[in-house]
C-alpha cells in the first residue's frame, strides 16, 4: 500500500474526469491523480470509433467553456474532432503527468477510522485518497442480447462501442441488429462498401432532420480571432436547447406536437413506399426514447442493398440468422448496436461505504442528492449520477454545474473531515424529481433505456441545463452531514 495520501482520485478521464482535474488544480488542489482503466483518455468517445462516430450536439455545446475550440470544422463535430480537442486540452492544462493508463480500479472501500478511501487496482496496488470523485462512463458498458445459438455464428460479431478494425466489410453481407443512435450513424456509412445490409429494428426512432455543415474559412477565422463570438453561439444554442427543444418533453404540449410534426415530415420527405415508411414510425410520444438526428438515414433505405426488418431473431446458424417468421438472412458479419447498461452504474467496481454499506444494493434503487452525493458514501461524487441524463442539450454543461458544486464542497472540508448527505435531504429532493418527471413523456408507456426494470426513473433530469446550473451555483449546507 502507498503511504501517500492523495488529496483526491479521480476514476476515469472522460470529459467528466479532465474537467475535475482541471478544475481542481486551478483551485490548488495538486496532489491529484486520474487512474483511467484503457491505454487512452477521452472517454466514450476513446471507446466508440466506429464509422460515423459523431456529437449528437453542436460542437459548440460540446466543449468545456473554459477551453473553447474555435477549430470545429462543422456544426456537429465527429468522433475524431472530439477526440482531439480533449486530448489538446489534457496537453494545455499539462495534466498528463496526473493521469495513469491501464489502472483500472476494481474495489474501493471507506475507513471511517482514519476517514479515507482504500482503492484497489486489477493488478493489487492500493492507493489512498480523501476524496474520490466517480467520472466512470455512464454508457461505458455494452449490452448485447443472449440470442439463441449466437456462439454458433462463424463470422466477426461485435458491439459498436468495441469496433474491430480488422475486419474488411467490403463486399460482404452485414447484419445491424439494432437501429438507434449508433446504428443511424453507422449504416450510412458503410452501407455503399458492403454486399448486403440488413438492420434489425426493434422499436421505430423518431428522428429529426440533423442540418449539419461545414463551417466557411470566414466563420473559422472569426471563432479564432473574435473569441466572443464562440462564447455567443454557445449560450445561443443552450437557450435554444432549454426554451425550445426542452418544451418538446412536455407530452402533448405544442412543441411536443410540432417536433412530431416535423419528424414525421421529414421521413415522408424521404420514404415514398408506404409500408416502410410504416415501419419507420414511431408509435409513442416523441421524446419517451430518445430522439434521433440525421441528414442519410432515410436515404440509406433507398438503396437497393439495403433492408429494414422488424421481424424478431430466432436463432443464429454459422452463417445466417434465422427469425421469427421464418426469414434466413445470410451474413458474413454482425454488429451490435444495441445499446449499453444505462441505468447500471459503475457495475465493474465493488464500492463499500459507511458500515459496510454495498453499492450493489443502491443500485436497485439508485438516487442522490443533486445527482452527485450518495448517502452512506461520504467524500465521494459521483459525476454525472442518477437523474442528470438530459433529453435535449449537452451533458458538458451539467458536468461544468457539478464541478463547481464539488470545487466548493472540497475546499471547505477540513483534513479528517467528511462529508455526506442527510438521508431526508436525499429523499426529499428525489421525491421531487420523480414527481416532476412523471409529467414529463419519459413517464408515458413506452420501453426505454432511461427506467429501470421496475419503471424507476434513474437517468433524466426534468429540467433545464439553465436550472441545474442555477441549483448547483452554492452548496446548502443544510442538506449534508459534515463530521
Amino acid at each position: 500500500m502507498s503511504k501517500k495520501i492523495l488529496d483526491v482520485a479521480i476514476i476515469g478521464a472522460g470529459f467528466a474526469g479532465i474537467g475535475a482535474a482541471v478544475k481542481l488544480r486551478q483551485a490548488g488542489i495538486k496532489n491529484v491523480q486520474v487512474f483511467e482503466k484503457t491505454d487512452g483518455i477521452g472517454g466514450t468517445w476513446y471507446d466508440n470509433t466506429y464509422p460515423g462516430a459523431a456529437c449528437d450536439v453542436p460542437s459548440h455545446l460540446y466543449c468545456y467553456s473554459f477551453a473553447p475550440n474555435p477549430a470545429w470544422s462543422r456544426v456537429y463535430s465527429p468522433q475524431a474532432e472530439i477526440q482531439s480537442y480533449i486530448e489538446r486540452v489534457v496537453d494545455q492544462f499539462q495534466l498528463r503527468p496526473l493521469i495513469r493508463l491501464q489502472t483500472q480500479i476494481i474495489a474501493a472501500s471507506f475507513d471511517g477510522a482514519n476517514k479515507i478511501w482504500l482503492l484497489q487496482t486489477k493488478t493489487g496496488e492500493q492507493v489512498r485518497a480523501r476524496f474520490v470523485v466517480w467520472s466512470v462512463a455512464f454508457l461505458g458498458t455494452p449490452q448485447i442480447p443472449d440470442f439463441p445459438d449466437l456462439a454458433k455464428f462463424e463470422g466477426p460479431v461485435f458491439h459498436s462501442a468495441r469496433w474491430d478494425h480488422q475486419v474488411d466489410l467490403a463486399g460482404k453481407n452485414v447484419v445491424i441488429v439494432g437501429s438507434a443512435a449508433s446504428a443511424l450513424q453507422i449504416g450510412p456509412v458503410i452501407a455503399p462498401q458492403v454486399k448486403s445490409l440488413t438492420m434489425f429494428q426493434r422499436t421505430a426512432n423518431y428522428v429529426m432532420q440533423r442540418d449539419d455543415r461545414n463551417y466557411s474559412n470566414f466563420t473559422k477565422t472569426m471563432f479564432r480571432y473574435l473569441p466572443f463570438t464562440n462564447r455567443v453561439l454557445r449560450w445561443l444554442y443552450q437557450m435554444r436547447h432549454d426554451k425550445l427543444f426542452f418544451q418538446g418533453l412536455q407530452p402533448g404540449n405544442w412543441m411536443n406536437r410540432l417536433m412530431r410534426k416535423r419528424s414525421l415530415a421529414y421521413l415522408s420527405s424521404k420514404i415514398s413506399d408506404p409500408e416502410l415508411r410504416a415501419k419507420l414510425t414511431g408509435d409513442y410520444e416523441l421524446g419517451c426514447k430518445r430522439i434521433l438526428i440525421s441528414d442519410d438515414f432515410y436515404d440509406m433505405f433507398l438503396r437497393d442493398n439495403v433492408q429494414l426488418l422488424t421481424d424478431g431473431i430466432a436463432r443464429f446458424d454459422k452463417s445466417a440468422i434465422h427469425t421469427k417468421t421464418g426469414q434466413t438472412i445470410a451474413a458474413d458479419v454482425v454488429i451490435m448496436a444495441t445499446g449499453f447498461a444505462a441505468t447500471s452504474i459503475m457495475p465493474d467496481i465493488q464500492i463499500t461505504g459507511i458500515d459496510g454499506q454495498d453499492m450493489q444494493q443502491w443500485r436497485k434503487h439508485s438516487q442522490a442528492l443533486k445527482g452527485l452525493l450518495i448517502e452512506g458514501f461520504p467524500n465521494s461524487f459521483f459525476m454525472l449520477g442518477p437523474n442528470t441524463g438530459l433529453g435535449h442539450s449537452s451533458m458538458i454543461l451539467m458536468i461544468e454545474s457539478q464541478l463547481k458544486y464539488m470545487l466548493a464542497a472540497i475546499k471547505a472540508i477540513k483534513p479528517g473531515q467528511t462529508i455526506t448527505p442527510k438521508a431526508e435531504a436525499v429523499q426529499a429532493y428525489n421525491q421531487q424529481i420523480q414527481a416532476e418527471l412523471a409529467t414529463k413523456v419519459w413517464a408515458t408507456s413506452c420501453k426505454s433505456w432511461y427506467k429501470q426494470e421496475n419503471g424507476f426513473n434513474s437517468t433524466m433530469w426534468p429540467r433545464s441545463t439553465s436550472a441545474y446550473e442555477k441549483m448547483m451555483k452554492t452548496v446548502d449546507w443544510d442538506e449534508l452531514d459534515i463530521r
